[in-house]
Parts: C-alpha cells; sequence; structure tokens
C-alpha cells in the first residue's frame, strides 16, 4: 500500500508540473504581448484553457497505461515474487515532453510571430490595392483570405 500512496504522489507532482509550466507559459506570453504593445484578449485565454485541457487527456491515457504497468508489477510482486519497481514512468516522460513544449514556447521569438502578422497583412492590402477591381469583390476575397479558404498572391516578388 505504501508503493501505491508514493506513486499517486508522483503523479501528483508530475500533473502540478506541467500545470506550473503552462502557466509560466501563460505569464511569459502575456508579458510578450504587454511588451509590444499588443491587447491582451480573451482569446489567446482560451488557447491556454483549450491547451490545459490537451495536455491533460494526453496526461490520463498515459497515466492509465501506467496503471496498467502497476497491476500487472502488483501481480507479479504478490503471486510470483518477481520485483521489478512501481513507477510512473510513462506518465514521466510525457510529462517531460510537455514541459519541454512549454519551455520552447516560452523561447519563441515574439517578435517574428509580430512580423510574420504583419507581412500577411501588408501582403493581403498589396494584393487588394492591385487588384482594383469592384469593392464586393476585394471583400469577398478579405472573408475568403479570413476563412483561410484563399491564398493572398503577392505579384511583387
Amino acid at each position: 500500500m505504501d508503493k501505491i500512496v508514493t506513486n499517486l504522489w508522483i503523479l501528483f507532482s508530475l500533473y502540478m508540473l506541467v500545470f506550473a509550466a503552462m502557466m509560466t507559459d501563460l505569464w511569459s506570453g502575456v508579458r510578450k504581448a504587454k511588451q509590444l504593445g499588443l491587447a491582451r484578449t480573451s482569446f489567446g485565454l482560451r488557447r491556454t484553457v483549450d491547451k490545459i485541457a490537451r495536455y491533460y487527456n494526453m496526461l490520463i491515457a498515459l497515466t492509465i497505461v501506467d496503471l496498467m504497468q502497476g497491476t500487472a508489477v502488483l501481480y507479479l510482486d504478490t503471486y510470483y515474487e518477481c520485483s521489478i519497481p512501481l513507477f510512473p514512468f510513462v506518465t514521466l516522460l510525457g510529462a517531460i515532453g510537455l514541459v519541454f513544449i512549454e519551455i520552447k514556447s516560452i523561447y519563441e521569438n515574439a517578435n517574428k510571430k509580430s512580423r510574420e502578422k504583419i507581412n500577411d497583412t501588408l501582403a493581403l492590402t498589396h494584393a487588394v490595392l492591385a487588384d482594383k477591381g469592384n469593392v464586393n469583390d476585394i471583400i469577398n476575397d478579405f472573408l475568403e483570405y479570413l476563412k483561410g479558404k484563399k491564398e493572398v498572391k503577392d505579384e511583387s516578388k
């Protein structure tokens, strides 16, 4: 029973450390947005909540694999006196991977993201002005671009 309680504490610690990494990434993103003078909207927070849900769905699935492995280890230990360490290895590996993803996200260059958005906007503006077509066509092209259905053709290159 002592092994099981210890493993539950280890699992709880892994879950909390992944959560701490996600909150650090959120804090870093808010700080970067503040430095760049960008509006902090609920869109970013919704993305964070979605990320938390996806990460914990994966961690729960990995924990189930560890529970299956733990059940087999306890069975072998109880009935065959075969001593294999009871440890949530799969969840640990998944948690390490998620924390590395968060570290990469924290150190991502915020200016690169801003430049890409500005370049997309400039390319769209250039394409619209070069077309000099009907206002309805311009609006329809813009709406299609926002929906992701249409690529912007930059003819200045």
